[in-house]
């Protein structure tokens, strides 16, 4: 490959392959570099080392991995549904990856284990895209809250449990995930409605 061609999304795509082929624990940026017929220094002009590609690669990960969500928030819904299907979505989104792409999804627990930087600005998304959701059910008379931010919050910690490997296997987890997504969503709503 000429390295004039060469640019952030062409070695974030050769990253994911290499994961892909090599798992988050073998593969290296050497073994990128000779996936592009690049020294590994010409990685260095776009990246400064395997933990920002690394990290680079996990947050588009993340960043497609919602993109069904950020679909959903465009929808024209009242909140209330919005607010189900969102936390829905984030709760299977993680499970959908770890059966469908593993080595992306164990680059990204690694990641969670050693760099708190994408995975606290993913949560954060997640969060906000739950105070946004919030604030709608406000002004459209269906949710009653004083701080958004604050109840998102607590929204999304409610649900974290179900976006944690250990509760993928659940044999009861989709009715699980129903009952507190709708006791979460009833608590929110306006009694007088």
């Amino acid at each position: 490959m000429d390295k004039i061609s060469l640019d952030k999304e062409i070695i974030l795509n050769a990253a994911e392959e290499v994961i892909r082929r090599f798992g988050p624990e073998k593969a290296n940026i050497t073994d990128v570099a000779k996936s592009l017929k690049v020294s590994h220094a010409a990685l260095y002009r776009y990246y400064n080392g395997k933990t920002d590609l690394w990290n680079a690669v996990t947050e588009r990960w993340l960043s497609n991995l919602h993109v069904y969500s950020k679909d959903i928030l465009n929808e024209d819904t009242p909140a209330d549904i919005k607010l189900f299907r969102l936390l829905e979505d984030f709760a299977e989104a993680k499970r959908r990856s770890s059966i469908n792409d593993p080595e992306m999804f164990a680059n990204y627990l690694k990641l969670a284990q050693s760099s708190m930087d994408v995975i606290e600005k993913s949560i954060q998304d997640g969060i906000n895209s739950i105070k946004d959701v919030i604030e709608q059910g406000i002004e459209e008379g269906i949710f009653f809250v004083e701080f958004p931010k604050q109840a998102a919050v607590a929204v999304y910690h409610a649900t974290s449990a179900f976006i944690h490997p250990n509760s993928f296997e659940a044999v009861d987890r989709k009715q699980n995930i129903e009952s507190v997504v709708n006791l979460l969503i009833r608590g929110l709503k306006n009694p007088n409605k």
